[in-house]
């Protein structure tokens, strides 16, 4: 669906009081434009609450006017946080039920392991991004070093020391993330196409 986003979220499981999710990104592909990309910043309890809860409103907008659209993710992180924020913050509860239920969030990890057999020595999905050939805007080392003095300002109770480079890069990191499950979403896609143009039958079976 046109409507469709890729979401990964950048958290930190290690800050007090339960974890902090800090950086709420998605990707996505209105009407066959090139690959956009978007993010909410949440470096307090106030500004997480805030950034689900858009989050949340945006998929429902984009739900609204497409009922087929999915949200697609990358390992099952980004759902269980979810359910952790509705605990937490007590919001869009019926929201967050209904997309569950409606099965509008797709793990492409759990696809990727049942359906592709690839010479890859783990199923991340940096590993598998030779297959469709992303390129990475950011360098891995570098965004290493600053998810971690994200956490570490987290820690100390001073984001706003936070500079701007720092930011910039954990950001480039998130969307290099986002695009990378948009594009094996749409790998997969042709290596479906493909098989299925030779004859074979495909079968699907559960996760």
């Amino acid at each position: 669906s046109p409507a469709d986003l890729f979401l990964d979220l950048e958290g930190d499981r290690q800050a007090e009081n339960g974890g902090i999710d800090y950086l709420f990104g998605y990707a996505f592909r209105d009407s066959g434009s090139a690959a956009r990309y978007a993010s909410l910043w949440a470096l307090s309890a106030a500004e997480e609450k805030r950034a689900f809860e858009r989050l949340i409103d945006l998929i429902l907008s984009r739900r609204a006017s497409d009922p087929s659209m999915h949200v697609y993710h990358y390992a099952p992180y980004e759902t269980t946080a979810m359910k952790r924020l509705v605990g937490r913050y007590a919001t869009r509860i019926d929201e967050l039920d209904d997309l569950l239920r409606a099965e509008v969030f797709i793990d492409l990890y759990a696809v990727v392991r049942t359906a592709i057999r690839a010479g890859v020595d783990s199923y991340s999905i940096k590993k598998l991004e030779p297959l469709y050939g992303l390129t990475r805007d950011i360098d891995l080392r570098q965004a290493s070093r600053d998810l971690r003095a994200v956490e570490y300002a987290i820690a100390r109770k001073s984001a706003e020391s936070l500079s701007s480079r720092v930011k910039d890069s954990v950001e480039g990191y998130n969307r290099d993330d986002c695009i990378s499950a948009l594009e094996l979403r749409d790998w997969l896609e042709r290596v479906r196409a493909e098989a299925e143009a030779t004859g074979t039958q495909l079968q699907c079976r559960d996760a």
